[in-house]
C-alpha cells in the first residue's frame, strides 16, 4: 500500500515547528542550569526563587522577594545578557514557533498552484494573531 504525499506546506511548518521548539528547549535548559552556577547575573535569585514558588507565593511576592519587584512585561528584552533573561528568550521562541512556521507556510501556500488562497489567508491571519499576543498587543479574555 503506498503512503499519501505530505503537501509540502504541511512538511515546512512541521519543521520549523519543530526546530524551533528543540532550540527553545535547549535555550530552556541550559538558562536555568547557569542561572543556579552563575546566581550574579540574573534578574531573580534563582536559590530563593524555587522555594519562594513551593511556598505557595503570589507572583507579587515572587517578585518582592526574590527580585526588586516586577520589572514590566518583556523584561527579557533588556535583560538578554542575564540568564533567566536568556531563558525567556527560549520561551518566546518556543512560543513564538507556530506563527513562524504559519508565516513560512503562507509563502508556501502562494507559490502552489493552484493558490488555496483561503489556506494562505488563514495562516497569515493565525501567524498575525500569534505574533500580537507576543508582543502584547491582543489577549483573549
Amino acid at each position: 500500500m503506498e503512503k499519501p504525499k505530505v503537501p509540502l506546506t504541511q512538511v515546512v511548518y512541521g519543521q520549523i515547528v519543530y526546530w524551533l521548539c528543540l532550540i527553545a528547549a535547549l535555550i530552556c535548559m541550559i538558562g536555568p542550569a547557569l542561572a543556579i552556577v552563575f546566581p550574579d547575573n540574573n534578574v531573580m535569585e534563582p536559590h530563593y526563587l524555587f522555594g519562594t514558588l513551593w511556598k505557595g507565593s503570589n507572583p507579587e511576592t515572587v517578585w518582592q522577594q526574590v527580585g526588586s519587584g516586577f520589572p514590566g512585561t518583556h523584561f527579557w528584552i533588556s535583560n538578554l545578557n542575564s540568564w533567566d533573561g536568556f531563558t525567556q528568550l527560549g520561551f518566546v521562541i518556543g512560543c513564538s514557533s507556530a506563527g513562524a512556521g504559519l508565516l513560512v507556510a503562507t509563502i508556501f501556500f502562494l507559490l502552489e498552484k493552484p493558490r488555496p488562497h483561503k489556506w494562505a489567508l488563514t495562516s497569515i491571519i493565525f501567524a498575525s494573531l500569534i505574533f500580537l499576543s507576543a508582543v502584547g498587543l491582543f489577549s483573549i479574555k
